[in-house]
């Protein structure tokens, strides 16, 4: 907008106008959350749909004091988190006081379907699945996120209840203007979700016995939810599992964010789709390849996440800054300085075609993955227990027994003629299909073996896990 211009000046006045006609909801003000000065809180309304969906339901109100995951964020679905409970204070907080919480809301714009009963991508409908499996089934020792509540946050707009949609935001904009935000693909639905079990950053484990500990238990969640649910989770990274310290100091491990699964036995077909966290993202999901998505593609996602962790340390054992007291942007100097000659650094910054060429060239053979990522793992505490897991965890997902070695490794997907266009820069295909190719694609065989490697990651993990109690706290 050249507001030296006529035409820009124009179009200025407009959106002052359009401003002043706006409802407050279109201006970002969330009427379902008020501050309560008397108690020094916030009080915040959350749905609870009548069903397995997430459309608007009954309205329970909850209280918190902070928040621990901040929208700053333009675009996306703007999360946010607050520790808090369904107890109104007694009395008002102390400066500095914080609510003892028992629950922790999420509050984010997800991407959905207009219509909530035919959102199959719906984490409200998902995470009650899973809550009524587990429950029907009693799985034993899994920590699994519990919903309370959930559903889509509607307020009221001229006496009329309107869901907060991108829709709602929308409504009156000009014919421009809607021509470009109301696709489809892009509807994005206000969702507000209440859970037990309260946790903390990843990036807070102090051992490498923690960190087992921690992604054994949410593999091993993973590892259920397919098997009973039916649920693949597909974004596996560091912001993604959560550590819980139990009252008696065990550390335990969380899967959260389900926002990204689908239901595996209506989509099982589903290919050619990106998904995840571009770091921890598998080769399939990077080349958005024509093979079918499984379980290993969230395994592979954790063999990365263990790498980078072993890499960048654990708590005092290695040269890893204090992350909880740097801001976001002192977080990416210290990460660029600590890694900046790493191989792994290019999993983390690039283009996508730099980072699945360094994923292909670094996971082509078991020496490849010594030499260029095992070998940089930081000397810290229980350093060759952890080289020694990645080994086992890389041979049990690329070098697997069940299958022929010609399957092994990435080699065949580096070759096949369409994906060295796509590496050497040339437009991305939308799918590769691997039918038309004579070249072995390594990852088709696994995805039609997924079930048999997927109990050969997680006996891998679960050794790792029972052996720790004879690991020596030596480097």
């Amino acid at each position: 907008m050249d507001v030296t211009s006529p035409n820009g000046r124009r179009a200025f006045v407009e959106l002052l106008v359009n401003m002043s006609l706006c409802d407050d909801s279109q201006l970002g003000r969330d009427p379902t959350m008020q501050y309560l000065p008397e108690l020094r809180c916030w009080q915040i309304d959350c749905p609870d749909s009548s069903d397995d969906s997430s459309s608007s339901g009954v309205v329970s109100p909850y209280n918190f004091s902070n928040i621990i995951c901040t929208a700053d964020h333009l675009l996306g679905r703007h999360t946010r988190c607050f520790p808090a409970t369904a107890d109104r204070p007694a009395k008002r907080l102390e400066r500095g006081e914080s609510i003892m919480a028992t629950v922790v809301i999420k509050d984010a714009f997800a991407l959905a379907k207009r219509n909530a009963s035919e959102d199959d991508r719906d984490e409200v409908k998902t995470l009650k699945k899973i809550r009524d499996t587990f429950k029907r089934e009693k799985p034993n020792g899994i920590l699994y996120p519990k919903i309370v509540v959930g559903g889509r946050v509607s307020f009221s707009r001229g006496g009329q209840p309107v869901e907060d949609t991108t829709s709602a935001i929308y409504e009156g904009a000009n014919d421009e203007l809607l021509a470009i935000v109301s696709s489809d693909s892009l509807f994005r639905a206000h969702r507000r979700i209440v859970m037990k079990t309260i946790g903390e950053p990843l990036c807070t484990v102090r051992t490498v016995k923690e960190f087992v500990a921690v992604i054994y238990d949410a593999m091993k969640c993973h590892y259920m939810v397919v098997k009973s649910c039916k649920i693949l989770h597909r974004d596996i990274s560091d912001n993604n599992i959560l550590v819980v310290r139990m009252k008696d100091g065990t550390v335990r491990g969380l899967l959260i964010d389900f926002d990204c699964a689908i239901d595996i036995s209506k989509d099982e077909g589903v290919r050619g789709e990106m998904m995840g966290t571009r770091p921890f993202m598998s080769l399939n999901n990077l080349l958005r390849s024509n093979v079918t998505r499984t379980s290993l593609d969230d395994w592979e996602s954790m063999l990365y996440l263990l790498c980078w962790y072993a890499t960048i340390g654990f708590g005092t054992n290695g040269d890893r800054p204090n992350e909880q007291e740097l801001t976001k942007e002192q977080k990416l100097v210290k990460e660029q300085e600590h890694l900046r000659d790493l191989h792994i650094a290019k999993w983390r910054h690039g283009t996508l075609v730099a980072i699945t060429k360094a994923k292909l060239t670094n996971l082509r053979s078991l020496d490849n993955f010594k030499r260029d990522i095992v070998r940089e793992f930081n000397k810290g505490t229980n350093n060759k227990e952890l080289k020694d897991l990645a080994l086992e965890l890389y041979k049990a997902l690329f070098k697997n027994g069940k299958l022929e070695e010609i399957y092994h490794g990435t080699e065949g997907e580096e070759e096949d003629p369409s994906l060295i266009a796509f590496l050497n820069g040339q437009p991305q295909p939308t799918s590769i299909d691997d039918d038309e190719s004579n070249i072995a694609n390594p990852f088709a065989l696994r995805a039609e073996k997924w079930k048999q490697i997927s109990d050969d990651l997680l006996g891998v993990i679960e050794k790792a896990k029972n052996d720790m109690v004879n690991w020596k706290d030596t480097p």
